[in-house]
């Protein structure tokens, strides 16, 4: 176990056990005032103060919680809320040893939860701007806490203030990410010297689509390989869509994806439209999940309360958003 110099000791971290690494540092198994955290570490020369004031600001139940920070001659470390996973690691190889196996919400809490999480960082003129998989975490409460899995946004290298109109410049957006809004994507592609251009928090949205759609598709983007992602995000061509089976297609896309998918940020729907719409997308399952249940109630012989179950089952797979076991 490795531990800062003396004076600088709240923060400990096993070099062992890595959690996750990227450009921006590198996340340990750690623990923090006698409780199990996870430990980033950054080179402090990458440091933004004010990224990391902003970071111990941020208050929300799906926000990964900056708990503490402190430095060494070389690197910066912080404590930060222990998750059992991110999101990328629901759909690894059954036999990688990575791969999440553990308790997970429906997919429609999913959406919500990241929605309302997205929608408190906009409130506080802040976008995201390194929205994917990898960045939403899993955290599961211990059993005397209760078992309400809750869904968190982490990872905040990127963070970036905007204006009151929502706006900020473009920039140190690069390399080879493939969850990009088209606008993010032009601006990469076309660089010029000199030429000021501004986004707005709704890209942070359009990625946001793209998480609701790698979940649909069980691990795959909605703009195909990642060869031709951005491409074929710049293209307005989604050409997994057709994948996602045709009656969530129809429920989500007509109401939410189509909306969050919008080539142009101006016409796309804010986080804060996003709340709304899955609200009212959990309404219709709702009562279509009420319809059945009452349906199966009035059957008494038993063969057609069988039929009716199983005709209850496969509508649900079919309309509901997540297995029948998380459904019914």
């Amino acid at each position: 176990m490795f531990s800062l110099p003396v004076g600088e000791k709240k923060i400990k971290f096993d070099r062992n056990v890595q959690l996750a690494g990227g450009v921006y540092g590198v996340v340990y198994k750690g623990q923090f005032e006698d409780r199990d955290v996870a430990v980033k570490r950054v080179l402090l020369y990458v440091v933004n103060d004010r990224e990391e004031e902003t970071m111990l600001k941020l208050d929300h139940p799906n926000i990964a919680k900056l708990l503490y920070c402190e430095s060494d001659n070389d690197f910066r470390y912080y404590a930060l809320e222990l998750c059992k996973a991110s999101l990328d690691k629901l759909f690894l190889d059954s036999n990688d040893p990575q791969k999440y196996d553990g308790p997970i919400p429906r997919h429609i809490e999913i959406f919500h939860q990241l929605a309302v999480g997205l929608e408190y960082i906009h409130s506080m003129k802040l976008i995201h701007r390194d929205i994917k998989p990898d960045n939403v975490l899993i955290f599961v409460p211990s059993t005397d806490q209760g078992n309400k899995i809750i869904i968190k946004w982490a990872y905040f290298g990127l963070l970036k203030g905007v204006n009151e109109k929502g706006t900020y410049t473009l920039s140190e957006m690069k390399g080879k990410n493939i969850w990009l809004a088209p606008e993010s994507l032009k601006w990469i592609t076309n660089l010029q010297e000199g030429v000021e251009v501004r986004g707005t928090t709704k890209s942070d949205v359009f990625a946001l689509g793209l998480v609701y759609g790698y979940l649909f598709l069980n691990g795959q983007h909605l703009y195909g390989s990642v060869e031709q992602v951005r491409k074929n995000i710049i293209e307005k061509n989604p050409t997994n869509m057709l994948k996602i089976e045709g009656k969530l297609r129809q429920l989500y896309e007509k109401d939410l994806l189509s909306k969050m998918l919008e080539d142009d940020p101006d016409k796309r729907i804010s986080s804060e439209e996003v709340v709304e719409q899955l609200k009212s997308i959990n309404n219709k399952l709702t009562e279509k999940n009420e319809e059945l249940r009452h349906l199966c109630a009035r059957e008494s012989n038993g063969e057609l309360m069988q039929m009716q179950r199983t005709k209850m089952e496969r509508m649900c797979s079919i309309i509901c958003v997540d297995t029948i076991q998380t459904q019914i």
